[in-house]
């Protein structure tokens, strides 16, 4: 969502969209009622689902989001329902985020790191979270257009395949069982490479 101009230019992006004016205040209240839902819900889900499927399945989700919102501005002319529509997937957007991303990216930088290098860990993670937020503030107007989502919705699903073969779940996990699990990811990885390189070899 830092990579997003929802918060940034929330009442542009509703004009956009096609929301009424006198509606977009109500709209904008929204959003924050939408982040009061997955604060306080996203603390129940952590333990049950665990990291990796929170995380995975709101980025999916965003991705999704991201579609729809692109084609509900594309045809925001052809029916008076297709602006609520846009609302509904912004809102939808930051349900996904905070249930999934917003509330895990912490407790992930916490359990893949050990105590010496969390310091370093969450100092970059802050760098580039307030990089991002710099970036999209600067870069977000020249860029909102019907299909400026869809570059949103390429980081969203970068980081799904990211996450689903590099990140390992660290749900009930101690810190050496995470760093097995990394290193046997590592091993496929160089398994794989070795394979490819010997067939490689054969077939010259």
């Amino acid at each position: 969502l830092d990579l997003c101009g929802i918060y940034f230019y929330a009442d542009y992006v509703f004009k956009q969209s096609g929301i009424p004016e006198d509606k977009i205040p109500y709209v904008t209240v929204g959003t924050g009622a939408c982040e009061c839902i997955t604060a306080l819900t996203c603390g129940m889900l952590i333990d049950c689902l665990g990291r990796k499927v929170l995380i995975t399945g709101g980025y999916i989700l965003m991705s999704i989001c991201c579609i729809l919102f692109t084609l509900a501005l594309s045809f925001q002319d052809a029916s008076p329902v297709i602006p609520y529509l846009s609302m509904v997937c912004i809102f939808a957007f930051i349900l996904s985020f905070g249930l999934g991303p917003g509330g895990v990216t912490n407790i992930l930088t916490t359990e893949l790191f050990t105590q010496t290098a969390r310091p370093a860990a969450y100092m970059v993670a802050g760098w580039v979270n307030w990089l991002s937020f710099l970036f999209i503030s600067l870069v977000f107007p020249f860029i909102v257009v019907s299909y400026c989502f869809l570059v949103f919705l390429v980081i969203c699903f970068s980081v799904v395949v990211y996450i689903f073969l590099v990140v390992p779940e660290t749900k009930n996990k101690t810190f050496v069982e995470i760093q097995n699990a990394f290193k046997s990811n590592n091993s496929k990885d160089h398994t794989a490479d070795s394979g490819r390189t010997t067939l490689l070899t054969t077939s010259i």
